[in-house]
């Protein structure tokens, strides 16, 4: 599926902390931007103030939601607050990537060989409205899922392609036939993104032109969501403002807050102080600079929690020209300046991947290849590929994103008598040419992206990023990467009836792309970084629902 406004995995958002280990100007730049951050007008401006009652949970965000019907948004920033308004059948339980517990579903059970999914809905489960949420409630949402075919669509049609597929034998049950056993099925209905289900009643009320109620839905959600927050206000590029549901199933016995303030603040800077003042209560990865999570960690208010994330940074080589073959695109995996890149950029906060799979997604190959920086052996590679003394490559990336990484790679390069050059683009020109259709011929050498999955399955890394089926708008493949055997190897793995043999095809894949033929240069897994008041109880972060919080069980210690 082709998604175009896929801003989770846009570089915009994966901006790099500046250091002064490669550009001297980086230290004088960072005072002048921390002098001013103290301008009282800026900050009023820029926040909510806390309640003194403590009730109001104010999280920091440095760019802002902005579609919050779950079935066309494909963004985190929405889905923070998507997922607090609407709820999937079944979600991931606490930290786990492989334990689930029952939303709009109170109970589940799978046939012999997993190829029918029964789900009881929960009793008396209403809507916002008080209409019920019931089994043909359900149905009808994902029928809209499937018509809408936008968003993270794909979660649920890998499985599920035709409405007949469901079936309603009483108002408390939904039948899924898939067809062919499918063990991870359940790891799709509790993805971060699509998997939520919508009241269609009222999305319909407010259709035009056939749209299926989204323009409404982009900035409304009154009566469509079953979960624990209602939407009172949402002004795009600056706050949304939700309060209890107080019909929510769960209840709200014992301490919870009663309203989330989701504020947007764009530099990281001013975020920084916020949350240092007790403005803010929680900022997460993009809103925090690695270089400043050392004194964060000594503000004696603030706790400090790194997640093991599933985010993967990454180069894409286009299969193209310079790149064309195997040798020239292992040469560049070869020529990258990992640990530089590693210990100066990422402040020693990261690991080095060997993929887009991070250990902790199904079907990771353990004790993988990994490519280490050896300028002799990619100057030896080149000569293999054709790749002449003096060949000129360019790495494209969105204005926000940090070029010191690039800037090492091209010091490198430097070395082996390849000249790189740095492309920085405005970012919907960036997303428009790394989802364009341009052929392979037109397109840079490199693309600075990062990926995590939509749910816990590689084979939902993969397809969408590599496979041939998904170049230019049909997914997520910018570099036009195709290698038949890899196709191959994922559609057995899409329909694999064990996961025995799902993993053991996707391990066959991930020997070919991290070695044989390597599509992409994976160079960073960051840790995710959540600033939050050190009075804030009930949090866990989970390496799926990465950037997102069960708003639910948090609560402020008094």
């Amino acid at each position: 599926m082709p998604h175009p406004n896929d801003l989770r995995h846009d570089p915009q958002h994966t901006r790099l902390s500046r250091r002064t280990v490669f550009k001297g100007a980086a230290a004088a730049g960072l005072s002048a931007s921390l002098s001013g951050l103290l301008d009282p007008s800026r900050v009023t401006a820029a926040v909510v103030r806390q309640d003194d009652d403590g009730a109001t949970l104010t999280i920091g965000l440095d760019g802002s939601p902005s579609d919050l019907d779950p079935h066309s948004q494909y963004d985190y920033r929405s889905t923070l607050v998507v997922r607090s308004i609407y709820e999937g059948l079944i979600g991931l339980k606490g930290s786990a990537t492989d334990e689930f517990e029952g939303l709009v579903a109170e109970s589940w059970e799978g046939n012999a060989d997993q190829s029918v999914w029964t789900f009881k809905i929960r009793p008396d489960l209403t809507f916002q409205d008080g209409s019920p949420c019931d089994s043909a409630a359900v149905k009808a949402s994902y029928e809209r899922l499937l018509a809408m075919d936008r968003g993270a669509v794909n979660v649920v049609s890998r499985f599920v392609s035709d409405p007949a597929q469901m079936t309603t034998p009483d108002p408390a049950t939904i039948v899924f036939d898939l067809g062919v056993p499918q063990p991870l099925f359940l790891s799709a209905m509790a993805a971060t993104y699509g998997a939520q289900i919508v009241n269609a009643k009222v999305a319909m009320e407010h259709e035009e032109d056939g749209d299926f109620g989204n323009a409404w839905l982009q900035l409304n959600a009154e009566g469509t969501g079953t979960g624990g927050w209602r939407l009172v206000s949402f002004e795009p590029g600056q706050n949304a403002v939700l309060e209890r549901n107080e019909s929510y199933w769960r209840g709200w016995e014992g301490n919870h807050f009663e309203r989330i303030v989701v504020r947007v603040v764009e530099e990281s800077t001013t975020l920084r102080q916020l949350v240092e003042s007790g403005d803010v209560d929680i900022i997460d990865r993009y809103g925090i600079t690695f270089d400043a999570l050392d004194a964060l960690m000594q503000v004696p208010t603030l706790a400090v929690d790194f997640g093991d994330s599933t985010e993967v940074s990454y180069l894409t080589m286009t299969e193209a020209g310079p790149l064309a073959t195997p040798e020239a695109r292992q040469a560049m995996c070869y020529a990258f300046p990992y640990q530089e890149v590693l210990e100066g950029i990422f402040q020693g906060y990261a690991d080095q991947p060997n993929s887009l799979i991070a250990p902790s997604v199904l079907g990771y190959q353990e004790n993988g290849f990994f490519f280490q920086t050896d300028l002799d052996k990619a100057r030896e590679l080149l000569a293999t590929a054709g790749v002449a003394e003096g060949t000129e490559l360019i790495v494209s990336m969105g204005a926000g994103a940090d070029p010191a990484f690039a800037e090492a790679f091209q010091a490198n390069l430097a070395e082996i008598g390849i000249t790189l050059t740095i492309e920085r683009l405005d970012q919907s020109t960036f997303t428009g040419l790394f989802y364009g259709d341009s052929p392979a011929e037109e397109r840079p050498a490199f693309m600075a992206w990062s990926w995590w999955p939509d749910y816990n399955d590689a084979w939902n890394v993969l397809y969408p990023t590599m496979s041939c089926e998904s170049w230019g708008s049909k997914g997520s493949n910018g570099g036009f990467y195709c290698n038949e055997e890899v196709d191959t190897l994922l559609a057995e793995a899409k329909d694999a009836s064990t996961l025995d043999s799902y993993e053991a095809t996707v391990d066959q894949i991930q020997t070919i792309i991290t070695q044989q033929d390597p599509p992409t240069i994976s160079y960073a897994r960051p840790q995710w970084p959540t600033v939050l008041q050190s009075n804030i109880e009930g949090f866990l972060f989970n390496p799926i629902n990465i950037g997102t919080y069960d708003f639910w069980t948090l609560s402020r210690r008094a």
